[in-house]
């Protein structure tokens, strides 16, 4: 697969609006239209799941796992949501979903619960996601 600039400019602008908001507090109006106009309503979308659900983040106690409640991974641009899956994956219509897209903002804002759990309680909550799938037929 070939790789392209736009998912590298983005996931780029998304570092810078870290720092920024690290530095801040907020988000300047200029990294909110830039953000904006290369994610464009997946932005909008992401930030509304802010706004209205916590996102948890689950460590195992050994300190090697992360994964979000939402279903995907820290860093890693996947969900296992439809969209992601029509218009990431199949179309290459937009970069992300909303999910991928509100974890990435929750973690700069600090908007993340973390829980520290056991390896295996992790693994239980992980065959829980396959099941789902499995049952959605995805």
């Amino acid at each position: 697969m070939e790789e392209t600039i736009v998912p590298k400019l983005a996931f780029g602008m998304l570092k810078e609006a870290e720092q920024i908001y690290k530095e801040t507090g907020t988000f300047t109006a200029e990294v909110l239209e830039n953000l904006h106009s290369l994610f464009g309503e997946a932005l909008t979308l992401a930030t509304e799941l802010l706004e209205k659900c916590k996102i948890i983040e689950y460590q195992a106690d050994n300190g090697l796992r992360n994964v979000f409640n939402i279903r995907f991974t820290e860093d890693i641009n996947f969900c296992q949501c439809e969209t992601f899956r029509l218009q990431v994956l199949e179309s290459r219509h937009t970069l992300t979903c909303k999910h991928v897209l509100a974890v990435q903002l929750a973690r700069i804002t600090g908007d993340v619960k973390t829980e520290v759990v056991s390896g295996s309680h992790l693994v239980d909550f992980l065959n829980e996601q396959l099941t789902h799938i499995e049952e959605d037929g995805g």
